[in-house]
């Protein structure tokens, strides 16, 4: 094989592979993509600590140029429906309701009349919502005090050595990879320490941008290309101690904002699964958007839905996208 020397031979490569792959393992595909935030710099979302849960304006565009290049882009009850499209079906879906939503999102897909699914915090999230892990590191970012005070109560609260001081892209590569030494095992840990600060007001909200109001949900969900759905925090709603009354709360919350709100649910982590059967027997038509990767199967459990959560690095490289959705097929 001839070496391949320059990136660009890279990305032809694996976009020759994707497309020899539609001739017959993406013949009748489809899969679900997750976004979170996109920034308003493409600069800011390239930060270490940003690039795995952020877009910029330039990568979000190029995601979809990408996409529709060798896939539709459909609405997210199309991609759930059986086909036999040569082309694989897309459908994107964004968590946390920022404003960006409105301000970045929708005039760009408003422009290629492309559909969207939009996941709300119902009562078992904090508003608007990210992982854990970048709320923290959002709190680190913000944080310019001298003494850094995020950091010495992160250390107080169990995580010690997270950086101090400034605002640069080393301080940024500091947080990345204090937090990405924590292991999986620590993520209840993580969420405890995520809403502490939350609560406390030092998670740097007043630097953040808002959530989106009630005024421009109805006014996304009227101009029809964007449908609105729960997003709920599982974990939180096992310890609710009335979890049915928590889930009709979101809905009733929807419906009132919404001409017919998304019926699927998303979930804000990976997903536990143990205690997301509970509720899928709340509710036996109930079904869940989860954060772990994969291609949607019509043999599979259709109650727990994989997504593929899409952050800078694969939105702004076509290979890199190319291949980790690949990289997915079932063997």
């Amino acid at each position: 094989m001839p070496r391949l020397d320059r990136p660009q031979d890279v990305v032809q490569r694996l976009r020759g592979h994707w497309r020899r792959s539609l001739s017959e393992p993406l013949w009748g595909r489809s899969a679900i993509l997750a976004l979170n935030r996109v920034l308003d710099s493409e600069d800011e979302a390239r930060l270490p600590h940003r690039r795995d849960t952020c877009l910029g304006p330039e990568s979000l565009a190029n995601l979809i140029a990408t996409l529709t290049e060798s896939a539709q882009i459909v609405s997210l009850e199309s991609a759930l429906q059986l086909h036999h499209d040569q082309l694989p079906r897309i459908a994107l879906t964004i968590d946390g309701g920022w404003r960006d939503v409105a301000t970045r999102v929708h005039p760009l897909l408003e422009r290629l009349a492309f559909p969207a699914s939009v996941f709300l915090p119902d009562p078992t999230v904090r508003q608007p919502w990210m992982p854990d892990r970048s709320l923290i590191a959002e709190a680190l970012w913000h944080d310019e005090s001298p003494h850094g005070r995020v950091a010495t109560r992160l250390a107080e609260l169990g995580l010690p050595g997270a950086p101090r001081g400034g605002q640069d892209e080393r301080k940024s590569q500091a947080i990345a990879e204090c937090l990405q030494a924590q292991p999986a095992a620590q993520a209840p840990r993580l969420k405890e320490i995520a809403q502490t600060l939350w609560q406390e007001e030092l998670a740097g909200r007043e630097k953040m941008e808002p959530a989106l109001d009630a005024f421009s949900v109805r006014r996304l969900d009227q101009a029809g290309l964007l449908r609105f759905g729960q997003l709920t925090d599982v974990a939180a709603l096992g310890a609710s101690a009335d979890a049915r009354r928590a889930l009709q709360t979101g809905q009733q919350r929807l419906s009132r904002l919404c001409r017919e709100p998304l019926t699927i649910r998303a979930c804000t982590d990976p997903g536990d699964i143990e205690t997301l059967d509970r509720f899928t027997r709340l509710d036996a038509d109930a079904r869940w958007l989860t954060r772990a990767p994969g291609w949607l199967e019509p043999s599979s459990d259709t109650r727990r839905l994989p997504r593929f959560v899409i952050g800078q690095p694969l939105a702004n490289s076509s290979g890199k996208l190319f291949d980790w959705l690949l990289g997915h097929l079932p063997h």
